[in-house]
């Protein structure tokens, strides 16, 4: 059984498969990397904050994201708080907390894996609202 949940969702950064990016970064809406992220990485707004990982891409450092789709490699912790989806060509070497997730055959995970409860969501969601207004002003 597939779960096929696709949602709509938009890209406002693009990190190229040519940029590496080195330190802790903090972004609100959608972003799409293709190159690679030395450092924690944190996704904030809520439904709209998604994390699209190409096939060569990696992230070493913690991630953490409302919703995520990884193809390629991330050695790091990962806190998804809605929808993670793991494709068949992804390496995951750190612990994964979730509230949703589709694995695909192949996908190599090293990993604890671990459920959100509802209460853990919501206190997550209210942090990462209140940083995103922190971050606008």
């Amino acid at each position: 059984m597939a779960f096929k949940r696709r949602k709509k969702f938009q890209l406002d950064t693009l990190i190229d498969e040519d940029m590496i990016i080195r330190g802790n970064t903090t972004l609100s809406g959608g972003i799409r990397v293709d190159g690679k992220i030395y450092g924690n990485l944190t996704v904030l707004g809520g439904e709209d904050g998604t994390l699209v990982m190409g096939e060569n891409s990696v992230i070493k450092g913690n991630v953490i994201v409302p919703t995520a789709i990884i193809g390629g490699k991330i050695t790091g912790n990962i806190k998804c708080l809605d929808y993670l989806e793991v494709h068949s060509n992804a390496v995951i070497k750190g612990d994964i907390v979730y509230n949703l997730i589709e694995l695909h055959a192949g996908a190599k995970i090293n990993s604890k894996i671990k459920l959100l409860t509802k209460a853990e969501i919501k206190k997550e969601i209210k942090i990462s609202k209140i940083n995103k207004e922190e971050k606008q002003k």
